[in-house]
């Protein structure tokens, strides 16, 4: 699953560049409508989020940012979901991988994300530009990870952590067809519960370090030797 949605809306967003990053939301949006140069559209959207791990970039309460985008749910040869996660992955899927990709695999694994900047309707937007893994030297050190992985599937709904979703990815989920298709637990109140409150602040992580060049035989040394998932 995946995704593109600023989840830290009264906070500047994240500046763009190349950062390490950790994927920690993998949401079911069900069948959502859009509209694009005046045609309206349905199609079956994952949301993918993650946390910036790099400890001098921070939000004004000194927590991560979290970045997300929507991917239409569809691995396709010219889909935009099956081309991030070849990048990310450092080569594409096989035809067996491709008959049954469990989209769980992703939660908690690390990346290089890139962000730019765009400006819409005079609002600043961080919005996730490319992915790809992220060299050994430069894995986050133990504890300096903050975000809780939630994952949501329309299939096999989890109230608790519905509940713990922001209230605009909430709405979201809850307009598709999918989704009125459920039958929630009683008591909408639990439904609607606002998201945990953060941990302490801790002290700031020490930087991740920048790898040092790779020597031109064994630059493929420097990632893992397996592909992330």
């Amino acid at each position: 699953m995946i995704i593109s949605e600023n989840t830290a809306a009264n906070f500047a967003p994240c500046p763009a560049g190349t950062f390490l990053a950790r994927c920690v939301r993998l949401l079911d949006l069900g069948t959502q409508t859009t509209d694009y140069q005046g045609e309206t559209k349905t199609a079956h959207k994952v949301l993918l989020a993650f946390e910036i791990l790099d400890a001098d970039v921070r939000r004004d309460d000194g927590q991560p940012h979290v970045v997300s985008k929507r991917f239409t749910a569809s691995l396709h040869e010219k889909s935009a979901l099956r081309k991030m996660l070849a990048s990310w992955r450092g080569r594409d899927f096989t035809p067996d991988e491709l008959k049954a990709f469990d989209t769980r695999a992703v939660l908690g694994k690390t990346c290089l994300i890139s962000l730019v900047e765009s400006i819409k309707d005079g609002t600043n937007y961080t919005n996730i530009a490319g992915i790809m893994a992220a060299p050994k030297a430069m894995q986050p050190p133990e504890g300096t990870c903050n975000e809780s992985l939630l994952h949501w599937d329309m299939a096999a709904p989890d109230w608790v952590t519905f509940a713990a979703l922001p209230k605009r990815v909430q709405e979201q989920i809850e307009a598709s067809p999918e989704f009125k298709a459920l039958t929630p637990p009683s008591g909408r109140i639990a439904l609607s519960a606002s998201q945990p409150s953060p941990a302490p602040a801790t002290a700031k992580p020490t930087r991740t370090p920048t790898p040092p060049p790779a020597q031109a035989a064994d630059g493929l040394d420097d990632f893992e030797s397996d592909i992330p998932f």
